[in-house]
């Protein structure tokens, strides 16, 4: 009977292979229908001449005709233009494209091994073309899965909103100061019951793309719970217009054993004067979501203890606030924004401040927008002293 099938798959291609799918779907039901094949058979034969279909509507993606393989590519775009009005300096006006980066990402082998690759292609502030992202995530239940190569480290809230999904044209100055960046590392992570979810992971503690320079690591853990649904890792804006509130809790730690100077660019350029040090950080997040209506506020505190004899501690301190509402249908949005950041809680007459506003427009979502913001924002730098800039900034944005 096997070479049966064999035969009545070649001629299930052959013989109306230049007809539609239907029609070599009708033959082997009438097959099956005179007794020629059995049930088992027709669905063996039927998965034989599955063609390859998207994974995915409206994407450039792919499936394989046993389901074993999947890929999506993906990527977005960004254009900006930014003004600054600064107290002491001369202005600046500038045209850049803010970013380009493309992806593919979907599952091999089986259904619950998942993969991604990302490229940043480039960007205004990094010349030539990085790997962001190259990991495997194979989830052995919905509450257990293991995720190991190069990714964003899973501390806080904000850093892991893509940057093509935010409520402004960018991340809050808080987030660039605490985040712990991209890193290799293995997490394990999982959904919980009651809207419960964790990330606990160990990375080189090194940054994007570094090898670990001696035998510290950096571990972290987070947990997020959002027991109305949704979440907040999938975009800022409130686009998809909840029904009931969506309210959304958020808690990470995270602890950087004997990081060196050259590696926490975004340590506020602290490392580089502290040297070696183990590095405490604690954040917090809370957040709500309502038809078009968002409200946002993350937290962290940072202690960095230098290894360095007769060298103190330091504790810096952030916090941001923004929230935004959709003024004119799924449209237009407005939002605003309120942050500080203390860099040395000892010290006094160093705190930044800042606030400010933004405009949306969304002609599909987030692959197709324009947004503009305008902040003011004062650091002081000594007893009675400060500087003030005004800064404007308009991006578009085109994703795929």
């Amino acid at each position: 009977m096997r070479q049966v099938v064999g035969v009545l798959a070649v001629l299930a291609t052959l013989g109306v292979g230049a007809r539609p799918g239907w029609a070599r779907v009708d033959l082997l039901e009438r097959l099956e229908q005179k007794g020629i094949i059995t049930a088992a058979e027709r669905k063996e034969l039927e998965a034989r001449q599955a063609p390859a279909v998207p994974a995915a509507p409206n994407h450039l993606s792919y499936r394989s005709r046993d389901g074993r393989f999947s890929g999506r590519i993906y990527g977005y775009g960004q254009v900006r233009y930014t003004f600054r009005e600064l107290e002491d300096a001369e202005n600046q006006s500038n045209f850049s494209v803010q970013r380009t980066r493309v992806g593919l990402k979907g599952h091999a082998f089986r259904k619950n091994l998942e993969y991604k690759v990302y490229v940043n292609v480039y960007s205004g502030n990094e010349k030539g073309t990085d790997l962001f992202d190259f990991f495997g995530d194979y989830a052995f239940a919905p509450w257990f899965s293991v995720k190991a190569g190069a990714y964003k480290v899973p501390y806080g809230v904000q850093w892991n909103v893509s940057a093509s999904k935010l409520q402004f044209v960018e991340r809050s100055g808080v987030d660039a100061t605490f985040r712990f960046d991209r890193d290799t590392g293995v997490t394990v992570h999982g959904k919980l019951a009651g809207g419960l979810s964790y990330d606990a992971g160990v990375f080189n503690g090194e940054g994007r793309n570094r090898n670990n320079s001696g035998d510290g690591h950096l571990y972290v853990g987070r947990v997020v719970w959002a027991p109305m649904g949704g979440s907040p890792l999938t975009g800022e804006p409130s686009l998809n217009r909840p029904e009931r509130p969506q309210v959304f809790l958020a808690a990470s730690v995270a602890y950087d054993d004997d990081v060196a100077g050259h590696t926490r660019k975004n340590l506020n350029g602290r490392l580089a004067a502290l040297g070696t040090s183990d590095v405490v950080s604690v954040g917090g997040f809370a957040g709500v979501a309502y038809r078009g209506f968002s409200l946002r506020a993350e937290g962290h505190r940072r202690r960095i203890d230098p290894k360095a004899d007769g060298v103190d501690d330091e504790t810096a301190t952030g916090l941001y606030v923004q929230g935004g509402a959709l003024v004119w249908r799924d449209v237009v949005e407005m939002a605003g924004r309120y942050e500080f950041f203390d860099p040395n809680t000892d010290a006094s007459d160093d705190l930044t401040q800042s606030y400010g506003v933004a405009l949306n427009a969304f002609f599909n979502g987030h692959r197709n927008k324009i947004q503009a913001d305008w902040f003011r924002i004062r650091a002081q730098d000594g007893p009675g002293s400060a500087t003030t800039e005004d800064r404007f900034r308009v991006q578009y944005q085109v994703a795929f």
